[in-house]
């Protein structure tokens, strides 16, 4: 349960840090899925439970919806869909290493946003909005996942570290044997 609560508070972190700088230095170029990353690290985790995985994915979900003004609900649904895919492909597919960390980033991010847009086509008519706006968003998806792809791998590496540090890490816990005098 603390392991999922470490994710929520750092996608919160995160969401709001990523938007915040992009304010601040007037960058307009597409910024990293950060909640992705957590996601797919989530997802691939044995210490995550698929009950607790999926709450964290929606609740992260959930926030993206009121930092980016979506819809509510719409990147919560896209979120715990691709929890449930990622956590699907993590019983197939192995991540380590530095480049699979980063097409896994990429992977993800392709994923959220393809979700997204998916939901977003079927909800078109009832939210008044021209499906042609939705399908020119497909022209820069590219750079949003190629920015994922860049911070997937120091992200991913920093969220074992904290684990580690909060000893929530997936390693299992090491034995520790009695030495003490007539111990056995």
């Amino acid at each position: 349960m603390l392991r999922a609560f470490v994710y929520l508070v750092l996608g919160w972190i995160l969401i709001a840090v990523v938007g915040g700088m992009a304010d601040v230095l007037s960058l307009t170029i597409m910024l990293p899925a950060t909640s992705a990353v957590i996601l797919t690290h989530a997802a691939f985790s044995v210490s995550t439970s698929l009950p607790l995985g999926l709450g964290v994915a929606i609740a992260l979900g959930y926030l993206e919806d009121l930092h980016q003004g979506a819809p509510i609900g719409t990147l919560a649904l896209a979120h715990g869909l691709a929890f449930l895919m990622l956590r699907w492909a993590s019983a197939r597919f192995a991540i380590g290493g530095f480049l699979l960390r980063a097409a896994a980033g990429l992977f993800s991010a392709l994923l959220l946003d393809g979700l997204t847009l998916a939901i977003l086509l079927v909800l078109a008519e009832p939210l008044e909005v021209p499906r042609a706006a939705l399908l020119g968003a497909l022209g820069v998806v590219h750079w949003h996942a190629l920015a994922t792809l860049l911070v997937a791998p120091p992200l991913w590496a920093g969220i074992d570290r904290l684990l580690a540090a909060l000893r929530l890490d997936d390693r299992p816990p090491q034995q520790a044997y009695w030495t003490g005098a007539g111990g056995s």
